[in-house]
């Protein structure tokens, strides 16, 4: 028998031992397969049946379909591009003030239940673990699920926002409100048009950064205003509903090398220069020999806190600058735009502050916070453009993680008892806009409404509300504050006449398609196409 014969048939001969050997073993695999899929199938199923049917949840109104799959919320989310807001608010209006919407999601819309989703500290309210993951900074203070971690690490940060913390930061607020207005005459110059968005942001985001590090990008001073950056930080934005359906997949994203974020995601590349720029001065704020260099930054109430040293880890302290910057450049300045659009489209809201700012602030060129800060008419306005235009679109998640949270429908004349450990959730925009709170003309932009009733302010929730607000809300009215009274001690509304002093006009800008929030992605976004608000300035 030749060498090739012989091969050939030792071949055949170890292909059928293997036959012999492994059919079974293949068989009795597939039948394995098959077997934990028929169980898989009828767990889902079951598990399906139970949340639709016989869960506690079961007899709150709401769609079969949200009740059964996050997939609901996430066709709307990720398929049609943030729109489940608008869809929640649509389901209110088929099923009442409660809907579940999603399986353990269970959201209302009655402005006389807010202190009830949003507590005092003396009920302990949670967050779920799920709203951390996608959010992108997963152990700051907004996104920590448990009520006491949250209050420990809210504490050594209040120190930082208190009055007297943001009073000290006045000089920086006035080096960079000097630079906007410089920006603004050299474009009146040639009456120029600037969007106002990027300016604001800009502006914020130094303020925001000097603060919390000491140092800053200097977006103020490039000529695009850092445009770039802001739009890779956007981009993260657009990824939160992929990542709230994966949420694992925020991890990775996060602590993807540098080089293979600027290879595979080259979108996302400048916010992970930024990012990779917060941890390095945390470890250089660590590491310095000066005292001094720790108390000129955010991480002083941290750093000299009980806090255990998991609590002071590189990541965790960059974890919480991203978002204090995030919250502080981000909502700022998008209620800054839309603030200044409302009093730009509104002349005699502009007349009434005039004469407010004129009589509170001696003199225009040496603005100080505390001639702003106070202003009846001032904080209507800031606090009616933020009724109207909240900064946070997304749903304010809670857990009541000991007690049941029960709503009786007067209407109805039904009660629903949402059992401890379910989210329960409400929309800013829905209850700002609740006709029931705000009256038929919610829509409208009317600041008087705060001075004319006080009380309204019990069904604001734009800096969220009870033991997890905002705990940036002083710094922003104040920021927000000493940028309005800064533009119109100078500008006035244009209005064609000659021989007017500076002056600020819209410029092809339209509520409903520029200012207007179209889409949610935590943060709220205009319509596609939209170039954001416009002004055109003259000298």
């Amino acid at each position: 028998m030749s060498g090739d014969s012989f091969l050939q048939t030792l071949l055949n001969t170890s292909r059928g031992y293997a036959q012999i050997i492994l059919t079974p073993a293949l068989i009795e695999w597939r039948q394995l397969l098959i077997y934990a899929g028929a169980l898989f199938l009828a767990y889902k199923v079951s598990r399906g049946i139970y949340s639709v049917y016989f869960s506690p949840l079961a007899s709150i109104p709401g769609p079969k379909l949200a009740a059964l799959t996050h997939l609901y919320e996430s066709y709307y989310e990720i398929v049609l591009g943030g729109q489940y807001f608008k869809r929640v608010a649509e389901l209110h209006r088929i099923y009442g003030p409660v809907v579940r919407v999603t399986p353990n999601e269970v959201h209302f819309n009655d402005p006389e239940f807010i202190d009830m989703v949003y507590p005092s500290p003396a009920r302990k309210t949670n967050k779920p673990l799920w709203f951390a993951q996608r959010t992108g900074t997963p152990y700051s203070i907004v996104s920590t699920p448990d009520h006491d971690l949250h209050r420990r690490r809210r504490n050594a940060l209040n120190s930082f926002f208190s009055v007297a913390s943001i009073r000290r930061l006045e000089p920086i607020m006035k080096k960079y409100m000097g630079i906007m207005v410089a920006r603004m005459e050299e474009a009146g110059k040639s009456g120029g048009i600037m969007h106002m968005h990027h300016v604001f942001k800009a502006c914020a985001s130094d303020v925001i950064t000097v603060y919390a590090f000491g140092e800053c990008f200097g977006f103020m001073d490039r000529p695009d205003f850092g445009r770039s950056f802001f739009e890779s930080t956007d981009v993260f934005f657009y990824l939160t509903h992929i990542f709230g359906l994966v949420p694992w997949l925020v991890h990775y994203v996060q602590n993807m090398p540098s080089w293979l974020v600027k290879m595979l995601l080259p979108s996302l590349s400048e916010l992970r220069d930024r990012q990779d720029w917060w941890i390095a001065k945390v470890r250089e704020i660590r590491a310095s020999p000066n005292p001094e260099r720790v108390k000129s930054t955010i991480f002083e109430g941290i750093l000299n806190s009980s806090l255990p040293p998991e609590e002071k880890t590189d990541e965790r302290l960059a974890s919480e600058a991203q978002l204090v910057v995030f919250a502080g450049e981000g909502t700022t300045a998008y209620t800054l735009t839309c603030c200044l659009y409302q009093l730009l489209a509104h002349p005699d809201e502009v007349h009434k502050l005039k004469q407010e700012l004129t009589q509170a602030v001696p003199d225009p060129n040496h603005i100080l916070l505390h001639q702003v800060d106070s202003l009846p008419y001032l904080n209507a306005i800031i606090q009616e453009a933020v009724r109207l235009h909240p900064g946070v679109m997304a749903r304010q998640v809670r857990i009541s993680p000991e007690v049941p949270v029960i709503y009786t429908d007067k209407e109805k004349g039904q009660t629903y008892v949402v059992p401890p450990n379910t989210v329960t959730s409400m929309s800013p925009l829905d209850i700002h806009m609740h006709p029931a709170a705000f009256g038929p003309d919610a829509y409208a932009f009317r600041p008087q409404r705060f001075i004319d009733d006080p009380k309204l302010v019990r069904y604001f929730i734009g800096f969220s509300r009870g033991a997890r607000n905002c705990v940036g809300m002083t710094l922003a009215r104040r920021e927000m504050a000493i940028i309005l009274a800064t533009l119109f001690l100078k500008y006035d509304v244009y209005n064609g006449q000659p021989g007017q002093g500076p002056t600020l006009e819209l410029y092809d800008t339209q509520r409903a398609r520029d200012i207007d929030a179209n889409s949610d992605y935590i943060i709220p976004v205009p319509a596609k196409g939209s170039e954001g608000l416009r002004v055109k300035i003259r000298n």
